[in-house]
C-alpha cells in the first residue's frame, strides 16, 4: 500500500465512493494517494469494476453498500443523476452516522439537491458536487489522479449548511487540485445549459443532419473527416447521460432552445434578404466574443489539446513522429490524417492528455525541424 500524505491534516477515517467509473475512480485515486482518508471503500454493481479498482490500488476494499456506509465520514454518489437520486431513498434508509456528509458528482444539481433535502435525514448534510472533467477514455481504467487538475469543480451547498460540512467537501475537491466554485443549484443549472448542454444539442444535431445526407452521397462523410468532425465533438458523449441531462434540466434548456430557433431565423432572414453587413457583424460579434475567452483554464466542455504538424505524405512519416515523442515520454492521445484541411495548417493531427504535454510535443517537434501549429 503507498503511503499516505495528507498536507491538509483532514481526520477522515472512511470514504465511500459509489460508481466505480472514471470520475468516481479517479476521485478515490487522488484521495488514496494524497492520504485523505484512513480507508476507501468502493461500492459498485458490476463486481468487474471492483475488481479493477482493488487490482489498481484505486480502493482499499469493496463492500455491499449497506456494509460500507458504516462509520462513513464522507459518501460520494458517483452516478448518473437519477441513479443517484434513487441512491438517496436507500442511503435513507440505513442508520448513517450523525456528522455523515453525502456529496455527488452529476451534471445538473436542481433535482438531487431537491430530493436530497427532501429525503434524507436533518441530521446528515448534502452537498452537490460537479467537477467539470473528463476523458474521451470511460471506465475505472482510464482513472486518473491528475484528471480533476485546473479542472473548475462546482459545490452547490445550502445556505444553512453545516460550515463543518462545506469545508470537509472543500478540503477534499482542493485536494484533486480542482478550481472551486460555489453556486447554488438554480444558477449552476442555468449556466451549464447554456454553455454545455446546448452546444451538445446543436452538435448532435448537426451531426444527425449531416449523417442523413450522407445516406445520399458519401462524400459527406468524407470531407466531414477534417473541420466538422472537430468542431462537432461533443456529439460523441454519452447518449444515456445526455438522455437525463436533458430531463433533469428541460426548464433551463428549452428557452435556450427557443432563442437558438429565433436566432436562426433572423440568420435566414439575412441571407433570404442578401444582408452581408448584418451577416458579418454577426461573425464579427461572435469571432470577438470567442477570442477574448481564457485560453488557460478547463471550463464545462472538455478541452482538446491538439496540434497540426506539416509533413510529406510518404510512409514511416507517422512511426518517426510517434517514436520522438514516445522517446521523450510525451503521452500522445491520438494521431489521425487530415483530408479535409480548410482552415488548419499540417496535415497530421495530434492529440494530448494536457496542455503540458502538448506544449512539450511543439517544442520538441519544432526543434526537429518540423513545422507544427497549436490549435485554439
Amino acid at each position: 500500500m503507498e503511503p499516505r500524505i495528507n498536507e491538509k491534516n483532514l481526520k477522515i477515517h472512511r470514504i465511500v465512493i459509489i460508481g466505480c467509473g472514471l470520475i468516481g475512480g479517479s476521485l478515490a485515486l487522488t484521495w488514496r494517494r494524497s492520504g485523505m482518508a484512513d480507508e476507501i471503500v468502493g461500492v459498485d454493481l458490476r463486481s468487474d469494476h471492483l475488481e479493477d479498482a482493488l487490482r489498481l490500488q484505486i480502493i482499499d476494499r469493496a463492500a455491499p453498500l449497506e456494509e460500507a456506509v458504516v462509520d462513513a465520514d464522507v459518501i460520494v454518489l458517483a452516478t448518473p443523476v437519477q441513479q443517484s437520486i434513487n441512491l438517496l431513498m436507500e442511503l435513507a434508509k440505513l442508520p448513517l452516522p450523525p456528522n455523515c456528509v453525502v456529496t455527488d458528482v452529476g451534471g445538473t444539481k436542481r433535482e438531487v439537491c431537491r430530493h436530497a433535502l427532501e429525503i434524507l435525514p436533518a441530521h446528515i448534510s448534502f452537498i452537490g458536487g460537479h467537477p467539470m472533467a473528463g476523458s474521451e477514455k470511460s471506465g475505472i481504467r482510464a482513472a486518473s489522479p491528475r484528471l480533476f487538475e485546473n479542472a473548475v469543480y462546482v459545490l452547490t451547498p445550502r445556505t444553512d449548511e453545516k460550515k463543518e460540512a462545506v469545508e470537509r467537501i472543500r478540503t477534499l475537491v482542493e485536494a484533486t487540485g480542482a478550481q472551486i466554485l460555489i453556486l447554488d443549484p438554480e444558477r449552476h443549472d442555468r449556466l451549464v445549459a447554456a454553455i454545455s448542454h446546448l452546444p451538445h444539442v446543436v452538435a448532435a444535431q448537426l451531426v444527425d443532419q449531416v449523417a442523413d445526407l450522407g445516406e445520399e452521397d458519401p462524400l459527406y462523410a468524407v470531407l466531414a473527416a477534417g473541420g466538422f468532425r472537430d468542431v462537432t465533438r461533443v456529439a460523441s458523449g454519452h447518449p444515456g447521460l445526455w438522455r437525463e441531462i436533458l430531463l433533469t434540466n428541460g426548464d433551463s434548456i428549452r428557452p435556450l432552445l427557443m432563442e437558438w430557433k429565433r436566432r436562426i431565423s433572423l440568420l435566414d432572414q439575412w441571407i433570404e434578404k442578401n444582408d452581408g453587413e448584418a451577416i458579418e457583424t454577426f461573425f464579427r460579434k461572435a469571432a470577438d466574443w470567442r477570442d477574448a475567452l481564457p485560453v488557460r483554464g478547463r471550463g464545462a466542455i472538455r478541452p482538446a489539446y491538439q496540434c497540426t504538424v506539416d509533413v510529406p505524405d510518404e510512409p514511416g512519416t507517422i512511426g518517426r513522429i510517434a517514436t520522438l515523442l514516445g522517446q521523450h515520454e510525451i503521452n500522445l492521445r491520438n494521431i489521425g490524417i487530415l483530408e479535409s484541411r480548410e482552415g488548419d495548417n499540417g496535415q497530421l493531427i495530434l492529440t494530448f492528455a494536457d496542455e503540458t504535454s502538448r506544449n512539450d510535443a511543439v517544442r520538441l517537434l519544432e526543434s526537429g525541424g518540423y513545422s507544427v501549429h497549436v490549435r485554439a
